[in-house]
């Protein structure tokens, strides 16, 4: 049987479309644009569309004109200023800050999800992000991704927790995932904002401060009352830390429904406990 090679354009419309999710629009529209009729048809059907802010949003106006209206997901990588953004993007429904943003307009109603990674934005940057995310100026938002990639750091936690004032009576997921050692009071701190939550994944916290399942428990039933999906992994530092899956466990919690602990082999002692809603 003869190989067939295959060609990029010989894919079907689907996968393309699948494709461009993952390409930022400008790239997207210089690599096919005026290739040919059927890849012309392809661009101008596209939505849901992702771009990338690498200047002023004011700067990149002219070069996405013919587009702007059909980005729905922007990613901030550098400091930006963003004055204009909810004018240029009127359909952002996701945004993803990795660093600064100086300037965030007085109301983004069309955005649902927000990532911010910590990994390398000032504290009182973080700070300002924050208190306006956790505040009216996102009535729409649902779903609130926390991230941090870097193990060592230092100066985040207290001015980030004071910057938490208003409750977000919208967001129902809430997704946190910090390398750096910090605390459950810190988790904590961020459930008693978030009343109407239904899903929490906690993907990882480093924690060097003992911890008991009641704690957890007594901070999920009295925060967040609501919650139907629960994923929790904590590293505990130097501890030894080890639980039962067994049925007492489900006492605490209706959602306590498998827990596994285990030892992590390294120079310094580790135990691991995943704490999940789902048996399987």
């Amino acid at each position: 049987m003869a190989n067939k090679t295959s060609r990029f354009e010989d894919m079907p419309n689907e996968l393309l479309y699948e494709i461009q999710l993952y390409l930022n629009a400008t790239d997207l529209f210089d690599a096919f644009s005026n290739l040919n009729s059927r890849f012309d048809a392809l661009l101008n059907s596209a939505t849901n569309l992702h771009f990338e802010i690498y200047s002023t949003v004011v700067e990149q106006r002219a070069s996405i004109s013919l587009f702007a209206s059909r980005i729905t997901s922007i990613y901030i990588p550098y400091d930006s200023d963003a004055a204009s953004i909810a004018t240029v993007y009127p359909n952002i429904r996701a945004i993803t800050f990795q660093r600064a943003i100086r300037l965030i307009p007085s109301t983004l109603s069309t955005v649902e999800h927000i990532k911010l990674d910590l990994s390398m934005i000032r504290p009182k940057h973080v700070t300002y992000l924050c208190s306006t995310i956790f505040s009216s100026n996102f009535p729409r938002l649902s779903s609130f991704y926390l991230l941090h990639r870097k193990s060592n750091v230092a100066g985040h936690w207290k001015p980030l927790m004071r910057s938490l004032e208003q409750r977000c009576f919208t967001l129902n997921e809430f997704i946190y995932d910090l390398r750096p050692t910090t605390e459950w009071k810190i988790v904590e701190q961020f459930l008693q904002h978030m009343p109407n939550l239904q899903r929490l994944c906690i993907r990882q916290l480093n924690t060097r401060v003992r911890w008991t399942l009641e704690d957890i428990a007594r901070t999920l039933q009295t925060f967040v009352p609501h919650l139907n999906r629960l994923f929790l992994r904590i590293h505990s530092l130097h501890m030894n830390i080890l639980l039962e899956n067994n049925e007492h466990n489900r006492l605490f919690h209706r959602l306590f429904l498998r827990i596994d602990s285990k030892t992590k082999k390294s120079k310094k002692l580790c135990t691991i406990t995943t704490i999940s809603s789902t048996i399987h």
